[in-house]
């Protein structure tokens, strides 16, 4: 793959207090991390979920770790058990433990332990609205977020409305 900008080097870009962007901080690690999540989907594989209210979800998601995102009739939840498969979630890959760890230093986070991996593929015209991410059990843990793939436009919005 021709890549115009694989000799850039990776930066940091302040978004708000607590969070940054990381750019280009996991282009080394890119070949690893698609080979474990096909090795996760293989175990778990990618669903749209339907929302609480009934709507399809269009990002097709997995989860890998000790627990993962999942949603139900009354809400959305972490959960130890994929309910697709009644099997626990594959493990979290050694590839996505340490980037996480090392993204999460980088951002001012360094004693941050992973422990749930939700993977989101989008297919052309697959979007997810803005939202907080308020399900987690420790609200003061970093959210690590790594986009693989094609370019794609995020909105962040902050904690206010």
């Amino acid at each position: 793959m021709l890549d115009l900008f694989a000799d850039a080097e990776p930066w940091q870009e302040p978004l708000a207090a607590g969070a940054v962007i990381l750019r280009r901080f996991a282009f080394n690690a890119a070949e690893q991390l698609i080979r474990d999540i096909n090795d996760v989907a293989s175990q778990s594989p990618f669903r749209q979920m339907v929302a609480p209210g009934g709507y399809t979800m269009s990002v097709a998601m997995t989860n890998c770790g000790h627990l993962g995102w999942t949603t139900h009739r009354q809400g959305y939840l972490y959960s130890p058990i994929d309910p697709q498969t009644n099997k626990p979630w594959p493990a979290m890959p050694q590839s996505f433990h340490d980037l996480c760890q090392r993204a999460a230093t980088a951002a001012g986070y360094p004693d941050f332990q992973p422990d749930a991996c939700l993977i989101n593929r989008y297919a052309p015209g697959a979007k997810l609205s803005l939202h907080q991410d308020k399900d987690e059990p420790d609200l003061r843990a970093p959210i690590v977020s790594v986009s693989l793939g094609l370019p794609a436009i995020f909105q962040f919005g902050g904690l206010g409305r």
